[in-house]
Order: C-alpha cells, then structure tokens, then sequence
C-alpha cells in the first residue's frame, strides 16, 4: 500500500566513539542520528524529531547505551541543524503562493505608482492653470488701470435663481441662464469706468434688464477680473423676486487700436 503522506526516517550521520569524546571502552560501537520528517507524495515538508542509534559494529545489532553516552548524544544533537532537504515540500508548497503574494504585491505598486503619478502631475497642471491664470488676471488687470475709451469688454453673466424651501423662505440660489456680454468704453475717468452695452452673444432672460449704461469703478472691475461677482449692470424686473441676481466676469478686454 502506497502512503501519500506520513512520517518517515532517514540516517543523516554516523559518529565513532571518537566523534562524540567518549573513552576507547566504547570502541565497539558506532552512533547513528536519524531524522525523521513529514511528506507529502513522497515529498519531505517538514521536520519533525530526531534520534540515535547505538550500533554494535561487529553484529550490526542496536544495542542500549548509559546516561553517560546519551549526554555526549544529546550534546551533538543540539549543536547541529536540520538539513534544508527537509524543507523542501513547504518550499514547493509556498512557492506558487509566494509568487501569487509578489504578483499581487508588484500590480498594487504599479497602480500606487502610477496614482502618485498622475496625482504628480495633475499638481503640475493645477500649477501650471494658476500660473497662466495669475498671468492672465495680471494683464486683465493692467488693462483695466489703462483702459481708453473705445476699448471692448467681453464679460460672462451668470444669473442666480433663487429657490425657497417648504416654508417659502430663500434656501439659496441656482444657477440659471449664462451670458456673453460685450460693453464699450464710452468715458474713462481716473477711478471710474463707464461702459455702454452693445450686445449679447445668447438670448437675454427676461427677469433681468441689462443696463444700457453704467459707471464702475476700477477696484469693481478688477474683482470681477478674478472670479464671478455681483456688480450692478442689471436691474430686476417687476416681477422677479428681489432676492435674484446675477453674477459677472470679464472674459477678456480687447483694447482700441491705436
């Protein structure tokens, strides 16, 4: 019957009376240490004890040996290892596991790589916007302080709808229709800016009436360079709630050709 798996011994040294320090009254016999480990189809996995073998060298017959040959035994046992081949199952064993743990291990690397990198250089990017941006609101801003008349304003509007909760209170706004504005320079004080609405680029809400004229002031204009704000190029019609509003930003300032 053939066994899968079990336990099974093998002699791994054999030590002379010499070997273990014991007097030449023990010349007569000869010391085996065994090993003995579990398998797996015939495949060593682990160790598991050892122990010796007092062999008689003339009859080749185990024998019984004193506490005084056990010591010396015993001694030499401690002193040595047990060999790798005995290992060798769990490393056949562990091996596909360890190799599945490295695959999964090196694919969660790639895509952590691959995360730091494309957070890396979204960051660059960012850096990069706010910088063209910042430039841009620099050379928005200089136009501004060095606005002529007949210089063109192309400002966006955005309108807020306001929307009430249950108890018919004002719980925030919506954004509604988006415009493109373009406005003329008609007069240029030192602080002060006025602009003439010529036309829009998509069809005007009715809630909203756009001032043909207006008077701004630089600081005013130079907000609205930077993000959408509320300045008044608008008035609300009779029938629009007075909470509404609208919110503006200049798309870009072309200046008059000399």
């Amino acid at each position: 019957m053939i066994l899968f798996f079990g336990t099974h011994s093998i002699r791994i040294k054999t030590y002379t009376h010499r070997d273990i320090g014991v007097d030449d009254s023990y010349s007569h016999l000869t010391f085996q240490l065994y090993q003995t480990f579990f398998f797996i189809f015939f495949i060593p996995v682990f160790p598991t004890y050892r122990y010796w073998k007092a062999i008689h060298t003339s009859t080749r017959e185990e024998v019984g040996a004193d506490a005084e040959i056990y010591a010396h035994l015993d001694a030499i046992e401690a002193k040595k290892k047990e060999p790798l081949w005995t290992y060798l199952g769990t490393f056949v064993i562990l091996t596909p596991f360890l190799l599945i743990v490295g695959f999964l291990l090196w694919l969660f690397i790639a895509n952590l790589s691959s995360e730091l990198k494309n957070s890396v250089e979204k960051g660059i990017q960012t850096i990069e916007k706010r910088k063209e941006h910042n430039q841009a609101n620099s050379a928005t801003i200089e136009k501004i302080k060095h606005t002529q008349k007949g210089d063109i304003y192309h400002i966006k509007m955005i309108e807020m709808i306001p929307h009430a909760d249950v108890n018919g209170k004002n719980s925030g706004f919506t954004k509604g229709e988006r415009e493109e504005l373009e406005y003329l320079v008609s007069k240029v004080s030192e602080n002060t800016i006025e602009l003439t609405f010529v036309k829009s680029r998509g069809t005007l809400t009715a809630d909203l009436l756009l001032k043909k004229m207006v008077s701004l002031s630089k600081d005013d204009l130079i907000q609205i360079s930077k993000t959408y704000k509320t300045v008044p190029l608008y008035t609300l019609t009779a029938m629009k709630n007075k909470s509404s509003e609208a919110v503006f930003a200049i798309e870009k300032i072309i200046q008059k050709q000399p």
